[in-house]
């Protein structure tokens, strides 16, 4: 379960606010029942995958085609959106777990702006928003249990979905608030399967008044990869001070940055529309510039998985250049 405030919750008022916020807890089934499906052979390693090149803060140069997937088709464990580009070639993935209550729909701005530099990119649906989540099912562990069953299905799977070839040997992991998270708990207990990691304003919750979540920046993370955390400064109680994005930066190891979005709220990454999710999404402090944030936040995801999975390794130093940001910024870095 997840921290929802970081006092205690004294009226019911403030409780109905608080569960609706986005980003800090998950819910059931966390069982994977899909009929049994035969694996494709792995593929050989990929030698070479596109690069992108350009203002990673732009549109990139691809075209881009979204693709739905069905939970259990092709036995997959979980639905997924993807965007990937619509020329056949050698492509890196990325994952992106979504936040609290939040539906991977939501980040579809986003998300295809990465894809356009030559990223074939997921967004699992890791459960229906509802009654269940706010009764914590799944743990934020057991999430990324899930989301570790999932990319283990990738190989072979991605390429016959997407039509070109996804090289899941270069794989980045990403997530928004509770779902980044989840993407350090997936590295922490399968640190083999990705190259770099980012967190989205991430949260590090226990809970709240239901207790019974461990952190998981309460000590180093066990694994040295590229890791970049984007904070929101305007989190408020969505991301708040003692769970938000700083813990997770000051756990990761040297090569990091921290990329502090000053003027900025927890929800300004989403599309402007988010059916049914606007009232929770009111709930969260917005900042003066939501597309500015969008291409932030774009931008930088294609700047670290341009340098760490395609091989530019010129592209982190737009990770450290406030100065090219779309919106005010503070950045450090180890």
């Amino acid at each position: 379960m997840c921290r929802f405030l970081s006092k205690p919750i004294e009226a019911w008022s403030s409780l109905l606010a608080t569960v609706l916020v986005i980003g800090i807890h998950g819910c059931g089934p966390v069982e994977i029942s899909c009929p049994p499906w035969p694996m494709p052979e792995d593929g050989q390693p990929c030698e070479r995958v596109y690069t992108g090149e350009g203002n990673p803060f732009d549109i990139g140069l691809l075209a881009t085609r979204r693709l739905e997937v069905a939970q259990c088709e092709q036995g997959v464990p979980r639905e997924l959106l993807i965007f990937a580009p619509q020329e056949e070639g050698f492509y890196a993935v990325v994952v992106f777990q979504h936040g609290f209550m939040s539906r991977n729909g939501y980040y579809s701005q986003m998300l295809e702006h990465v894809a356009s530099h030559g990223f074939v990119v997921v967004a699992p649906q890791m459960y229906r928003p509802g009654l269940s989540v706010l009764l914590g099912r799944p743990s934020a562990a057991e999430e990324a249990e899930v989301a570790a069953r999932i990319i283990e299905w990738f190989p072979g799977n991605l390429d016959t979905i997407t039509a070109v070839r996804a090289c899941t040997d270069r794989l980045g992991i990403s997530g928004h608030s509770r779902g980044g998270k989840v993407a350090w708990l997936v590295m922490a207990r399968h640190g083999q399967y990705a190259r770099a990691i980012a967190g989205v304003d991430p949260v590090d919750g226990t809970g709240g008044p239901f207790g019974g979540q461990d952190r998981v920046t309460d000590a180093p993370f066990p694994f040295s990869v590229p890791a970049l955390v984007i904070g929101a400064g305007r989190g408020g109680r969505c991301a708040p001070v003692g769970d938000n994005y700083a813990r997770f930066y000051e756990a990761s190891a040297s090569p990091a940055w921290q990329v502090l979005a000053l003027e900025q709220g927890h929800a300004d990454m989403l599309d402007d529309e988010t059916p049914g999710f606007n009232l929770a999404r009111s709930l969260c402090p917005g900042g003066p510039d939501t597309e500015g944030m969008r291409r932030l936040t774009a931008g930088l995801l294609v700047a670290l998985f341009r340098a760490s999975l395609q091989g530019d390794q010129t592209a982190y130093a737009y990770l450290n250049d406030a100065d090219a940001a779309p919106v005010k910024v503070a950045v450090t870095g180890k």
